[in-house]
């Protein structure tokens, strides 16, 4: 028992009072493996030769975690030089003491000062990580004290490089390791961005936001701003912490549906992010104490959101299972990195960027969740539509149903109202025939041949089940067969193409070729083997009819124009786009020509 106290014993003290000397040899590339001694200097006030009366009384490792203290700390350790070469650099692997002042006696105390705010052009081994250049002779030995000074927590990696191994190993890997997580997130922001342009969910704007101030935090957070010489805004950005976290409670909220599955503290869970936002403005008029209450309270909403998240999955929203894996790995490196600065665990890359490596994963998943909401919202929306459209039809077809059965109704009462007209037309016509037989004279026939040509128009349409068109053929032939049978004695070729015409040009037409017909049959009642000729021809886009006699004539100049004429005149202009004309060769030609599609396509536009 008492051999075994003597060991622990012997054990702590030598830690204790361990060897603080680094040895180089020919062996090694990097020395990060020894201790050190250090000293708190809560005032601020000590100088390197009040430093030199105190004792270092204690230890800690080269990685070194001392916590949060007042003041400044200062370093002590030895370097002894056994290889063959003489260049090193000494490098603390972080970037954000405001004080990092390097002391080494040469026939004088020599003062290298350096820190975060000293542009890089100043620096004397321009990195992002503050570092010094040592210079010793083979076998020469120097004790080195580090004055250190921030408002962050004090850790970092200690370490001694060969020079050449400093610039193209270390530095390069770890702001390589940066520069690709910045990418990964820069890109994951655009993508998203570009999403909520096209569908405008507050979801996809949340995200960016949050995925924004996490990108210039970490940027912060890696010294890499002293390139741009913008390290004088390092206590500013840090807003960028407090408005991450705002924006992740907004996008919690919307991903895990805080509005359907805790319906009573949807506005409540909302309502955390707004205290995120004012501390962030804070802090841009003092870093402390607004700094510490964003930490504190970082902690606690990610503990309620993982709480929420939790609960939501067993109300059904299993989705929320990538969410919670996500936060509680990002969260769980989180506080594994909170307590190594406060001294709780021991340096390690792990334990020093796995948040880091943990944020670019935990942003990654989120956007995947994102993508995933993208594409069940277009299979919802599918649905929709397809409920949407068979609705649509279903209504239409009951609609189409209903004009269906309007349109039986209208057809019949067209039917009703053109055999009422013809009926009237019949009636005038027999009270005229009537008068007519009465005064033993032909007088009235002309007039009752007009009104037996309009009275066939309705005739045809009481007959048919297109009221739009009129069957020009058809048509026509019935008021030839009715003028002729007035005149027994004239010959009546005609050549009618099958044409369908709109009604009231149908109407005008008839009214025209009977007054035309008329016209001649009446001025050529002596004339013998008297002969008619009718051709209605389509030629192109234009009707052309045409109606020749053998006649002799008259002259259109100097003949009085008789109510026959006039009607011809004014039933022409009636037909959109006519013209027509008499000519006096062999008899008596009247042409017309009328273009009905032209007054269609007018209406269509």
């Amino acid at each position: 028992m008492l051999r075994t106290l003597l060991i622990l014993v012997f054990f702590f003290s030598s830690f204790l009072f361990a060897n603080s000397t680094i040895t180089i040899d020919n062996t090694k590339k990097f020395y990060d493996n020894f201790n050190f001694s250090y000293l708190k200097d809560e005032s601020s006030i000590l100088h390197i030769e009040d430093i030199l009366k105190k004792e270092f009384s204690k230890n800690s490792k080269n990685k070194f975690t001392l916590g949060y203290t007042k003041g400044s700390v200062w370093i002590k350790f030895s370097i002894e030089n056994r290889s063959l070469n003489n260049d090193f650099i000494l490098s603390l692997n972080e970037s954000f003491y405001e004080t990092a002042n390097l002391y080494y006696f040469e026939d004088k105390w020599i003062k290298k000062s350096n820190g975060v705010f000293n542009p890089i052009e100043n620096r004397e081994i321009r990195s992002n990580f503050l570092s010094y250049d040592i210079n010793l002779l083979e076998n020469e030995k120097k004790v080195f004290y580090l004055e250190l000074k921030g408002k962050y927590a004090y850790y970092g990696n200690l370490t001694l490089y060969e020079k050449d191994y400093f610039y193209f190993t270390n530095v390069m890997n770890i702001n390589n390791l940066y520069i690709f997580i910045f990418g990964i997130i820069l890109l994951i922001i655009v993508f998203n961005f570009f999403l909520y342009l096209k569908l405008r969910e507050k979801i996809y704007i949340y995200y960016v936001g949050y995925s924004f101030f996490n990108l210039i935090y970490m940027i912060n957070a890696s010294g890499i701003l002293v390139y741009v010489n913008l390290q004088k805004y390092m206590y500013d950005l840090l807003l960028c912490a407090s408005f991450m976290i705002g924006f992740l409670v907004l996008f919690s909220c919307e991903y895990l549906d805080t509005k359907t599955y805790l319906k009573k503290y949807h506005k409540a869970l909302t309502f955390v992010s707004i205290p995120f936002f004012i501390l962030g403005l804070l802090v841009l008029t003092s870093y402390q104490p607004w700094n510490k209450f964003i930490n504190n309270l970082a902690g606690l909403v990610c503990i309620l959101l993982i709480v929420v998240s939790i609960i939501i999955y067993f109300k059904g929203n299993h989705k929320s299972k990538y969410y919670i894996f996500a936060m509680i790995l990002y969260f769980s490196f989180v506080v594994l990195f909170t307590f190594t600065v406060a001294g709780a665990f021991e340096y390690t890359n792990i334990t020093r960027y796995g948040f880091l490596v943990a944020s670019a994963i935990e942003v990654t998943i989120f956007s995947l969740m994102l993508a995933n909401r993208y594409n069940d919202r277009k299979e919802q929306i599918q649905l929709y539509l397809e409920k949407e459209v068979e609705l649509r039809t279903n209504s239409l077809s009951i609609s189409n149903t209903k004009l269906s059965s309007l349109i039986k109704e209208r057809e019949l009462l067209l039917k009703e109202v053109y055999h009422r007209v013809k009926n009237n037309f019949h009636m005038i016509i027999g009270m005229l025939w009537f008068e007519n037989k009465k005064n033993n004279n032909n007088e009235l026939d002309e007039l009752i041949n007009r009104i037996k040509s309009m009275s066939l128009v309705h005739e045809y349409l009481y007959r048919i089940d297109d009221f739009t068109n009129v069957n020009i053929y058809e048509y026509l032939n019935k008021i030839v067969t009715n003028i002729r049978m007035g005149y027994k004695d004239v010959i009546f070729d005609s050549s009618i193409d099958n044409i369908k015409i709109e009604f009231d040009n149908a109407m005008s037409l008839g009214v025209i070729i009977n007054e035309a017909i008329t016209n001649s049959m009446k001025h050529n009642k002596d004339t013998k083997d008297f002969k008619i000729e009718m051709i209605l021809k389509k030629e192109e886009d234009n009707i052309c009819l045409i109606l020749e006699d053998n006649g002799k004539g008259f002259d259109i100049n100097n003949s009085n124009e008789g109510l026959g004429l006039k009607l011809i005149k004014q039933f022409s202009k009636k037909l959109p786009n006519s013209d027509f004309k008499y000519s006096f060769e062999n008899g008596v030609k009247f042409e017309l020509l009328f273009n009905e599609n032209e007054i269609k396509k007018d209406i269509k536009e």
